[in-house]
């Protein structure tokens, strides 16, 4: 029955079934098979019975918070002034400014949409082409799911039993990495392309008067007017993480402080929220949020009906007798995880996944932090690669262009920008365990 279960969920995604719905079918199945149906339910419900889970939705609300309340405009004019002048500069502006905001969201899809909003408008009239201006931020949005927070680092944690704080610490360098790739082959590109008209960037805000002060001034002051604006935005990242390290609060409080200052900024400093407009962010955040944990929830159903069966375990003992060494071990690990990540979102992935591989992992000798960060980079592809790919839809959405007209140029960054990160992480354990000593 654990067979037809997996058979099901994949038949079930392929044909368009809900993720949720298809994992539902499958736990049903896998339970079934170990003996008793009627599991699925209570399962389900303990595997988001989680305190460290609620850190999930209050740091999607916190980014449709900051979103709202003028953040994001604050931090794409910071960045601008001291990227802007490059030729490609508007380019290097969107992944700077993604691996920022990414450092309040922790969502890959949130840094796509909100990026890809504010951004193409003002690359548009520079000169960029919508269909790049996609591709290049369907990656980018990655750089939300490594730098610190991260929801999928908070799922991984959870589900493998793994300090969150030393997930979120296992993905500064390889974001880091990620931005300094995506940036070099936009300006590989942008240095053949005589068109571009890069140069004096401003993103209009909420708050006119603001923007036409920045267009009359230019480099040092703008700069500094730029970075005094977006100073409250800045601390955001610096709030969340500084409370973690120096243990005034969990991560899971963290995103609740994250909520509160987002509030407080948005209201009080940027006045990009309006009291009567509350109820709609915070419904927003809601609808993004519910989806996620439902399926986590059935995702964790099937996960643990794989766990009573004792399938990880024989698969741990049997690769083990192989004695296949560990580097064949990583390729195969790694196209495996890629394929699942092009099927099946990210944070289901995980929470399947994790139980799954970690007793092979950890045979091998393989460090869970490391592990980790190879998971999450992986699925994180996944996200924007087809057939699936909802990074490409929302950027698709958020810049105005058929999802078919961007393919190549997400293919492209993902070629150049993601992949090289993703091996260096494979060959080079320091770059996700630099901090564990």
């Amino acid at each position: 029955m654990i067979v037809i279960g997996v058979i099901s969920i994949v038949v079930l995604i392929l044909l368009g079934v809900a993720v949720a719905f298809a994992f539902g079918i499958g736990a049903f199945f896998a339970m079934m098979g170990i003996g008793d149906a009627s599991l699925v339910p209570s399962v389900a419900y303990r595997t988001i019975d989680s305190f460290p889970l609620l850190a999930i939705p209050f740091f999607l609300l916190a980014g449709t918070i900051m979103k709202d309340g003028g953040v994001s405009t604050r931090l794409v004019n910071f960045v601008a002034s001291f990227t802007g002048w490059l030729r490609g500069g508007m380019g290097v502006t969107l992944a700077g400014a993604s691996a920022i905001f990414g450092a309040i969201t922790g969502s890959s899809v949130a840094t796509v949409s909100a990026m890809g909003s504010i951004m193409t408008p003002e690359m548009v009239s520079r000169g960029y082409p919508r269909r790049y201006i996609a591709g290049m931020v369907s990656v980018a949005g990655l750089l939300g799911i490594l730098i610190p927070p991260s929801i999928p680092m908070i799922v991984y944690g959870i589900a493998a039993n793994v300090s969150i704080s030393a997930m979120f610490l296992a993905g500064v360098v390889p974001g880091l990495l990620l931005f300094v790739t995506i940036s070099v082959t936009n300006l590989v590109w942008a240095r053949r392309q005589p068109g571009l008209r890069d140069g004096n960037v401003v993103v209009e805000t909420d708050d006119r008067e603001e923007s036409a002060q920045l267009r009359r001034v230019s480099g040092v002051r703008r700069a500094a007017r730029t970075f005094v604006a977006a100073i409250p935005a800045l601390l955001m990242p610096v709030v969340i993480l500084g409370g973690i390290y120096s243990g005034y609060f969990t991560p899971t409080e963290s995103g609740a402080v994250a909520c509160l200052y987002g509030v407080l900024v948005g209201l009080l400093i940027y006045r990009g929220m309006r009291v009567r407009t509350v109820p709609r962010t915070l419904l927003e955040g809601m609808l993004s949020t519910a989806p996620i944990l439902v399926i986590i929830a059935l995702g964790g159903a099937f996960a643990r009906a794989l766990t009573m069966s004792g399938i990880p375990a024989d698969l741990a003992v049997w690769i083990d007798q192989l004695g296949a060494p560990v580097w064949l071990l990583l390729i195969v690990l790694n196209i495996f995880m890629l394929l699942v990540g092009m099927l099946v979102e990210e944070n289901t992935a995980i929470i399947v996944l994790s139980p799954l591989l970690m007793p092979i992992v950890t045979a091998v000798g393989i460090d869970p932090v490391h592990f980790g960060v190879i998971m999450v980079l992986n699925l994180g592809i996944g996200l924007a690669t087809p057939p699936m790919a909802p990074n490409i839809f929302v950027a698709a959405g958020a810049c105005g262009v058929p999802a078919h007209q961007m393919v190549g140029w997400t293919l492209r960054f993902l070629l150049f920008g993601a992949l090289p990160v993703l091996i260096l992480v494979n060959v080079v354990p320091w770059i996700s365990m630099w901090h564990l000593g």
